[in-house]
């Protein structure tokens, strides 16, 4: 019975990421599109994918599967590292903590620029201006097992100049394990309101994201593991989002990725990971030719 009902909610999930009359917002219509950005480098080394199989919490603020997996009390910060041509930094701060019988989480990310230059209809400066965005939330899943669920609430603004913009959000995800080999997973991301800016309506960067995940253990000492997602934001076209781990012992991890994006940027990611029994490190890069990508570093603390 458990079983069937996991297949119907993938199968319905990704029968909805390919339905055109849904998705009906203009090519980047959506607004806060930071809240769709990869800030785990995790996440980010293998191209977003494996939304089936998050491996921690550092990826709460992106898939609320990720709370499912907390075995003990967490705190960590992501910080994604821009170009100098984009003037800008996100941090993302997150917690998490399991319970008796359920695990929650918490987030709190902020995304700042450097002063912007404004400029006429006819190309002459005007003055600058700032901009920024934040955004906190609140989780819940169950404990890790062969069916997971999350749920996420999101509050987030962003402000230009001296217009701002709010919105009241939601996530939910769920995933099954058929054996330890292969799991399969979606996550509908970032549904609900955004209040007008400037007397123009806006709509969120509401998102679906299905994916599959295997494990192939090697001589005991390591595993390999594959990700292949479809991935659909209200503004775009389908994606499609390709990722590889190597684990050794659980202490060493390299990854690598590849997104196909149609109507975006294409690009190879990698990274690395070492965890240690009380924190472990995050590195990735990736590849984004219009602004000659972006560098990601995570520290999370278990205690």
């Amino acid at each position: 019975m458990r079983r069937n009902f996991a297949l119907l909610i993938f199968l319905f999930s990704v029968s909805l990421a390919f339905a055109g009359d849904y998705w009906n917002v203009d090519p980047g219509g959506t607004t806060m599109k930071f809240l769709s950005m990869s800030v785990s480098p995790r996440a980010a080394a293998i191209a977003g994918a494996g939304v089936a199989a998050p491996a921690g919490i550092s990826e709460v603020s992106r898939n609320p599967l990720a709370t499912s997996t907390i075995r003990e009390a967490s705190i960590g910060i992501n910080e994604v590292l821009f170009p100098e041509s984009v003037g800008a930094n996100l941090t993302s701060i997150y917690f998490g903590l399991p319970l008796t019988k359920v695990n929650v989480s918490a987030g709190l990310e902020f995304l700042g620029y450097r002063e912007i230059e404004g400029r006429d209809e006819d190309g002459f400066e005007t003055g600058s201006y700032g901009a920024f965005s934040w955004a906190w939330q609140l989780g819940v899943a169950n404990k890790k097992s062969l069916f997971n669920w999350a749920l996420s609430l999101r509050m987030a603004s962003q402000t230009i100049e001296d217009e701002t913009s709010l919105a009241i959000l939601g996530d939910v995800g769920g995933s099954f394990a058929v054996n330890r080999f292969f799991s399969f997973g979606a996550t509908l991301t970032n549904v609900g309101y955004a209040s007008p800016y400037m007397t123009e309506s806006e709509t969120p960067p509401t998102a679906l994201q299905a994916g599959i995940a295997a494990v192939i253990p090697i001589l005991s000492i390591f595993d390999f593991m594959l990700y292949a997602d479809a991935y659909r934001r209200a503004d775009t076209e389908s994606q499609w989002l390709f990722g590889g781990e190597l684990s050794y012992k659980s202490t060493l991890v390299l990854r690598s990725g590849y997104s196909l994006r149609p109507d975006t940027e294409s690009g190879l990611s990698a990274g690395i990971g070492i965890c240690f029994d009380l924190f472990s490190v995050d590195y990735a890069y990736q590849s984004r030719p219009a602004i000659k990508g972006n560098h990601l570093l995570s520290l999370t603390v278990r205690f």
